[in-house]
C-alpha cells in the first residue's frame, strides 16, 4: 500500500522529518543545542509546525540529552513512551480536536510451552523467581515474547533457555487475555503446543537464574496438585479453561491453530505471521456416504 506523503517543512529552526500522519519528528541534529537555545527553537518550531497543519510534533530524547525534557515538557509536551537509550515525547498540535495518536503498547505477550513425550508426561519446571517461588508447584514453561519474535519461535526458545529440550511449534491451543487495572501492563499469553526434537530421555539442563527444577511429570499427577483446586482467578482459568484444552489436544479431540506464515524470511507474506484454525479431517464415514450418493440418485430414477 501506497504511504500518502505530505509535503516537507524547511522552514522551521529545527529540522524535522514529516511523516505518513502528517506529524513532524525532530532530527537528531535539533538537538544538539544548549537548554536555554533549544527552548527557543523549539517553541519557534513549534508555532511554524502548527501554522503549517501539521498535526503533531515527535521529540525522541537520547540519555545523554535528557536536561531537555524539562523544557519540552513546560512547552506542553507529554511523554509517550521510553526504551533503553531514548525518551519519547509527543505534543498534538490542533486545538479543536482530540489527540489522535495511540497510546505506547500497554500488552506484554506471553507464551506457554505443552509437551508431551511418549509415555504421556508433561515437561515441566518449578520458578526460583516471580509468584510460584518456592511453593513446590510444576507448572509448564513460560517465558516472554522478545522483540521481532513470533509467538511459536518465542515458545520453542523458552523451553530451550530454560530446560536444554529442542522442540519445533506445533500448534496454538489457547489465548489468555489479563487485564488487571487500567494503570497494569495487561497480558496476552499463547498456550503453545510444541513436539519434541531432542531425546526425550536426555538430561534436562536447568537454567538456575530461572528454574529451581524441570522434569517430566505425568500428566496425572500434574492435574492432582493442590494448586488447581485454589479458589484465585488464576487456578481457575487453569482449572476450568487452559487444562481441558491441553486434554482436548492430548486425546487428539482438538486442532488448534497453525502457523501458516512466519517471518522476514517468507518472499511472499515478509514478517507477517499468521495462526489460523487447521483443516478439519473428513471423517471416513462422510466419504463413504460420498461414494454412495450418485448410486442412490440413480434407484431413485429407475423407481420413476
Amino acid at each position: 500500500m501506497a504511504d500518502r506523503m505530505f509535503p516537507a517543512s524547511e522552514r522551521a529552526p529545527l529540522e524535522c522529518d514529516v511523516d505518513v500522519f502528517n506529524g513532524c519528528k525532530v532530527l537528531s541534529s535539533g538537538l544538539d543545542h544548549a537548554p536555554h537555545d533549544f527552548s527557543k527553537l523549539l517553541s519557534d518550531s513549534v508555532s511554524l509546525w502548527k501554522a503549517e497543519g501539521r498535526t503533531s510534533v515527535w521529540l525522541f530524547i537520547p540519555n545523554d540529552k535528557a536536561d531537555l525534557i524539562p523544557i519540552a515538557l513546560k512547552q506542553g509536551f507529554d511523554y509517550h513512551h521510553a526504551k533503553p537509550g531514548n525518551a519519547a515525547l509527543i505534543k498534538w498540535l490542533p486545538e479543536d480536536t482530540k489527540s489522535m495518536i495511540p497510546l505506547a503498547p500497554f500488552t506484554r505477550v506471553g507464551v506457554g510451552a505443552v509437551i508431551f513425550n511418549s509415555r504421556d508426561e508433561l515437561l515441566c519446571v518449578q520458578e526460583c523467581n516471580g509468584p510460584l517461588r518456592g511453593l513446590g508447584i510444576w507448572k509448564i514453561p513460560t517465558g516472554s515474547a522478545d522483540p521481532g519474535e513470533n509467538i511459536g519461535r518465542a515458545a520453542e526458545r523458552e523451553v530451550w533457555e530454560e530446560t536444554g529440550v529442542q522442540t519445533a511449534f506445533h500448534k496454538v491451543l489457547l489465548i489468555r487475555h489479563r487485564y488487571p487495572s487500567p494503570t497494569s501492563t495487561c497480558d496476552l499469553y499463547f498456550v503453545c503446543a510444541l513436539h519434541l526434537k531432542s531425546d526425550e530421555d536426555k538430561e534436562l539442563v536447568v537454567d538456575e537464574t530461572e528454574l529451581d527444577a524441570a522434569k517430566w511429570v505425568s500428566y496425572k499427577d500434574y492435574l492432582a496438585q493442590p494448586c488447581w483446586g485454589d479458589t484465585s482467578t488464576m487456578a481457575r482459568v487453569y482449572r476450568e479453561e487452559i487444562h481441558p484444552t491441553i486434554g482436548a489436544y492430548r486425546s487428539g479431540e482438538f486442532q488448534g491453530l497453525t502457523r501458516v506464515v512466519g517471518d522476514a524470511t517468507d518472499a511472499k507474506y515478509g514478517n507477517h505471521c499468521v495462526y489460523k484454525p487447521c483443516a478439519a479431517p473428513v471423517r471416513p464415514i462422510t466419504r463413504l456416504a460420498s461414494l454412495f450418493r450418485p448410486l442412490s440418485a440413480l434407484r431413485r430414477l429407475v423407481r420413476l
